[in-house]
This record gives structure tokens, C-alpha cells and sequence, in this order.
């Protein structure tokens, strides 16, 4: 399970940096030529998040889910993922800038969530993915 997860985080931070650095792109309305800059800021915030906390929470999820099979554990799985990486980026805006975040909420906020939410649901379709992959490879 390790092993998978590690190449879950790997495949999750490959994926989603450039898809968050496009995403702040458009938003900001940046050109091209700044998204390698972008793509670098997300990289140096988003991997030791997914490091420290992604993967604690796909074990978490794994755990919490091992009894269900099928269609059921997928959503379950989903619902953990999108749900602890949303409230990340709530109790950090919480802590950090002791405000009640709808009162309060600005377009930072917003990013950081919509981005946090991104790389919930990327993480969990690459350990999905990675799950189907090693369980056949067990198969054969």
C-alpha cells in the first residue's frame, strides 16, 4: 500500500501543478509566459501539503473504507479525499487570519480552495487508478 501511495503522491504532484499554475493563470489573467512561474509557486506550496497531508489522508481513507466494496468505497473514498482537502485550506484560513471564513471571504480564499479541492480529486483518481493497476498486476 506504501508503494502505491507514494507513486499516487508523485503522479498527483506531476499532474496537478501545471493544472493549478493554468488554473491561477486564467484567473490572474497572466500570460504564457509566467505559467513556468506559476507552475514553480504551486510546486513549492502544493507537494509538501501533499506530502505531509495528502497521503496521510488516502491511508486515512483507506482505512476508513475497507470494508465497503466496489461503487460504494470509490464514493466513500471521493467524499474523504474532497472533504479533508476542503477543510484544510477552511482551518488554515481560520488559523491564520482568525476570521469566520463566510463572513469574510475573499478571492485568495477562493483560489486556495478551488486549488485544494483540484488536487483532492486528482490525488484521489490517481490512487484510484493506481489500485485497479497493482490489483491486476497481483491478478496475473
Amino acid at each position: 500500500m506504501f508503494k502505491r501511495k507514494i507513486l499516487a503522491f508523485i503522479c498527483t504532484a506531476i499532474i496537478s501543478a501545471p493544472i493549478i499554475g493554468l488554473f491561477f493563470m486564467l484567473i490572474e489573467g497572466s500570460t504564457i509566459r509566467e505559467l513556468p512561474a506559476l507552475i514553480a509557486f504551486t510546486s513549492i506550496y502544493a507537494i509538501p501539503v501533499i506530502l505531509l497531508f495528502g497521503i496521510p489522508i488516502s491511508i486515512l481513507s483507506d482505512k476508513m473504507n475497507n470494508r465497503i466494496e466496489g461503487y460504494k468505497r470509490v464514493f466513500f473514498s471521493l467524499i474523504v479525499h474532497l472533504f479533508f482537502g476542503t477543510s484544510f485550506v477552511v482551518l488554515l484560513i481560520l488559523i491564520l487570519d482568525s476570521r469566520f471564513i463566510f463572513t469574510n471571504f475573499n478571492a485568495f480564499d477562493s483560489y486556495f480552495l478551488v486549488a485544494s479541492t483540484l488536487i483532492s480529486l486528482i490525488g484521489w483518481g490517481m490512487d484510484e487508478i493506481l489500485r485497479i493497476y497493482f490489483r491486476k498486476k497481483q491478478e496475473t
